[in-house]
């Protein structure tokens, strides 16, 4: 099917619209007259469908933090209580706890960056788009704690309550039990689920001596009744827990949640126990503020460079390759709306360096167009008829293209895995540049060129390539008497 260039040509109509209209800002479109009364919005879409389980904001795109504005933070953590072998956990544990934190704010993409720096080891925050600094600087520095609460005793347990109970906050009490009674948390399997071959992976808590004596109180008189496991306050428990019989005559081994775990849920709770269990004080080294402004004109000039670029590789393509520039102009137009419109479904986030990196891959896409244009000047110039010469310049362009393409996505690779931060957001936005690319330069083009040049031939490049073999071969044997 996608050899018929027709329905080639219609799927990249399809693509260019779809990528306008998830590019596109919303834009109220007025037309009032005796046969139309018209008064609408296109663009700018939020998609909500199958009752909330897909939800896309396409109303803009994402911003950085030097883009939209907000708050950076530098903190460091005081690892003095904590021993050597654990202080990568404890870090762990307090960038998990951070990020949930920023989360709770409401913003999207928060960047948070732990690093160390010869003794010294710091978390980096970087939040776009907050305006409440104080709050948010306040909510960052506090310590983890984690909570065990207690349901109410004059209320009733349910299975059917439980799920109310679960989500408001104001039916659960403290029982005096906090993560500094802990020593430590394990990923396990229960024995007896293993010899089912079920392998339910259950989380062990591992309390001190105090710690078991104060839990297994809890435990006498919460039988049967949930024990919630809180952090930092939060609005829902982490887990909750119901109090097994065995638990009443107290704590003979280190107890476990039990739930219906993955391997990587069991781990992500974990970490977040352990984050109360070994809490990591932290203090505020830098809180630097980055204004709407600053990020304002970093668009509009980043846009300007877009734009003039775009534009000098347009007129370069047309000076040298004439109609084919043109139409290799038209394709680079659709690779850019196709890049930006990925870009907003993803999301990107979008920083200066993201923006560069989107700009280079303009002149990239346009390095493969050359590769094949200059490829079927010297298949002209060997005394191919132009229409072969198009053919076999794509084809043996490929191998080119596909070699240097490849060399370029593993650089990107590379530095996303290894970078960090601005570094990771220049290595994606290039590396899907790069891709869509590809489409535009072979596909696209080759489908163009076949629409508006050569729409009714279909050549075998094989058996026209051994009739124009002799030719060639004369050609070249004319150019060496020649010299």
């Amino acid at each position: 099917m996608l050899k018929n260039v027709h329905f080639r040509l219609g799927l990249i109509a399809a693509i260019l619209v779809v990528s306008v209209l998830i590019v596109l800002p919303k834009t109220p479109i007025v037309i009032k007259n005796k046969y139309i009364d018209l008064d609408s919005n296109i663009g700018g879409y939020y998609i909500n469908l199958f009752g909330g389980k897909l939800k896309k904001d396409l109303t803009q795109f994402k911003k950085g933090l030097d883009l939209e504005g907000g708050i950076r933070v530098v903190l460091k953590a005081d690892m003095s209580g904590i021993s050597d072998s654990d202080r990568n956990g404890a870090m762990e544990s307090a960038t998990g706890v951070i990020e949930r934190r920023v989360n709770l704010l409401g913003v999207s993409e928060p960047l948070i960056t732990p690093s160390k720096i010869g003794d010294e080891y710091r978390i980096v925050v970087e939040i776009p788009g907050v305006s409440d600094t104080e709050t948010a600087i306040s909510l960052i520095g506090q310590t983890a704690q984690l909570k065990f609460k207690k349901l109410r005793a004059e209320l009733e347990f349910t299975e059917e309550k439980f799920k109310e109970y679960y989500v408001d906050p104001s039916v659960w009490e403290d029982t005096g039990v906090t993560g500094a009674d802990l020593r430590g948390v394990d990923v396990v399997f229960d024995r007896q689920q293993n010899l089912n071959d079920s392998n339910s992976p259950q989380i062990q808590l591992k309390f001190t001596p105090e710690g078991r004596e104060k839990f297994s109180q809890v435990a006498k008189e919460n039988v049967n009744r949930p024990v919630a496991l809180f952090l930092d306050e939060d609005s829902f428990p982490l887990s909750a827990p119901t109090i097994s019989p065995d638990l009443a005559e107290g704590l003979k081994n280190d107890p476990v949640i039990s739930g219906t775990f993955s391997l990587e849920t069991a781990n992500a709770l974990s970490i977040q126990i352990r984050a109360g269990a070994l809490p990591v004080p932290v203090e505020i080294l830098e809180q630097k503020t980055v204004g709407a402004t600053l990020g304002g004109e970093s668009v509009n000039k980043s846009f300007t460079a877009g734009v003039v670029g775009l534009w000098l590789v347009f007129m370069f393509l047309v000076f040298m390759y004439k109609r084919l520039g043109i139409l290799a102009g038209l394709a680079l137009l659709i690779y850019s709306l196709t890049t930006l419109a990925i870009f907003k479904l993803i999301p990107v986030v979008l920083t200066l360096p993201g923006i560069a990196g989107f700009v280079l891959s303009i002149g990239m896409a346009t390095d493969a167009n050359i590769l094949v244009f200059e490829r079927i000047k010297e298949e002209i110039s060997w005394g191919r008829p132009k229409n072969l010469a198009i053919k076999l310049g794509f084809d043996r362009a490929w191998n080119s293209i596909k070699d240097s393409n490849m060399s370029s996505l593993l650089t990107s690779a590379v530095l996303f895995y290894f970078g960090s931060g601005p570094v990771r957001g220049f290595a994606l936005t290039l590396s899907i540049g790069i891709l869509v690319s590809l489409f535009s330069s072979i596909f696209v083009v080759k489908t163009f060129i076949e629409v508006f040049r050569f729409g009714n031939q279909n050549f075998s490049t094989v058996e026209v390539e051994r009739k124009w073999e002799p030719k060639r071969l004369f050609n070249l044997i004319k150019r060496g008497r020649s010299k």
